[in-house]
């Protein structure tokens, strides 16, 4: 197993972890008490955590089946770089859009900015999941 899909699937689990923790506190409001309404925006975040937890274990899946690129253009923008930048777009947009909704829940308006950065790169991610996608159906 390569590097990078060791470390996605690592990220991958903590991800899972995580959600499922502030889905622990979306319901029952541990340590750290939620605002008014604010059940609901941890319970978001959990959920987006969790999906976008599971898409990195699919992007370190879809690393490992993609044989490695021969080009120097293909080491830039192939296939397997463009799954490298994929999950990366993902941990950014979880660590923005998730902790800025759990900031929110929580009252923290400084981080709970973050959320539209972070949802902005979970596009992004999405969008490279796609192109690298696209890529190697061109490739063939």
């Amino acid at each position: 197993m390569s590097r990078t899909a060791a470390f996605f699937i690592f990220l991958a689990g903590l991800n899972g972890l995580m959600a499922v923790l502030a889905g622990a506190w979306a319901a029952h409001g541990f340590v750290v008490p939620l605002v008014a309404g604010g059940d609901a925006l941890a319970e978001s975040g959990s959920r987006f955590q969790m999906t976008h937890g599971l898409a990195l274990l699919g992007v370190a899946l879809a690393h490992e089946a993609v044989s490695a690129p021969y080009s120097f253009f293909s080491r830039l923008l192939g296939t397997k770089a463009l799954l490298r930048w994929t999950g990366l777009a993902f941990i950014i947009g979880i660590v923005g859009f998730s902790g800025g909704l759990y900031a929110s829940a929580a009252d923290s308006s400084a981080l709970s900015s973050l959320a539209p950065i972070g949802g902005t790169a979970l596009m992004i991610g999405w969008l490279l999941l796609a192109l690298a996608g696209l890529v190697s159906l061109l490739a063939r």
